[in-house]
């Protein structure tokens, strides 16, 4: 029989104040809302496109809570950073999923999507990923924010948020060879980046020929917040980028 509930809700929710607090001590405060046309709008302001299919309003549905977004603002009250969950109940797995379900969700937007290969490398953790697991998406932070913890605060308060909301079996996303390259995904808490995951032969702007897929399962998000109250390193150590 599955988990239905977190093992230590009290600390989960004290997790996320920590958070929160070493965000507001940076001069930033933290935001988070159901309404995903409001997230369109957001960012259509903040960086003049549209989100990607897989949190836009009109092609995807986010009733019942299904979606939430998350921002922080400075102390001139600019939204400064921008992030966006969904939650998927999955009867198969990830692996046999995620290829229709993206082409599905382009297509509603006329954007076209031809894959290279149906299912990811054999032996991929999302061959074992199913149920209920939450994509994680839309990550930005303004380029004139040089101190690296306060990307970690927003990413990480984000993850431990979407598992007290939904308590996934795990949060996944995909990344660019670029972003993977940089390690941000290691640093906020995402133990699994695997090469290939999505590979197109043509795919939408912006989109890589080749993605990798970040996730976290659920165990690994109850030992994150363990470690926090433990320890209080709320980020990974190491000086900031040049």
């Amino acid at each position: 029989m599955k988990k239905s509930g977190l093992p230590n809700p009290l600390g989960a929710a004290r997790v996320s104040v920590m958070l929160a607090n070493e965000l507001a001590e940076a001069g930033f405060t933290y935001h988070t809302s159901s309404d995903m046309k409001a997230f369109n709008d957001m960012k259509l302001k903040c960086r003049g496109i549209p989100v990607a299919p897989m949190h836009y309003y009109e092609t995807a549905v986010f009733t019942n809570e299904r979606a939430m977004w998350t921002s922080i603002t400075n102390a001139a009250g600019e939204t400064v950073g921008l992030q966006a969950f969904r939650c998927d109940e999955i009867d198969t797995n990830l692996a046999d999923w995620c290829v229709t379900y993206m082409i599905g969700v382009y297509m509603r937007r006329q954007e076209l999507m031809v894959p290279t290969h149906a299912l990811p490398p054999a032996g991929s953790i999302a061959e074992r990923l199913t149920g209920r697991l939450v994509y994680h998406g839309e990550i930005w932070i303004d380029k004139q924010i040089k101190n690296r913890k306060v990307f970690e605060l927003f990413v990480r308060l984000g993850l431990i948020l979407a598992l007290i909301k939904w308590r996934p079996e795990a949060i996944w996303g995909l990344a660019s060879a670029q972003m993977a390259g940089h390690g941000h995904f290691t640093r906020v808490g995402y133990p699994v980046l695997e090469r290939g995951f999505l590979r197109w032969q043509w795919a939408s702007e912006g989109v890589d020929p080749v993605e990798y897929l970040v996730a976290v399962e659920r165990s690994s998000l109850e030992a994150m917040v363990e470690e926090i109250l433990s320890t209080g390193a709320l980020c990974q150590p190491g000086p900031d980028p040049k």
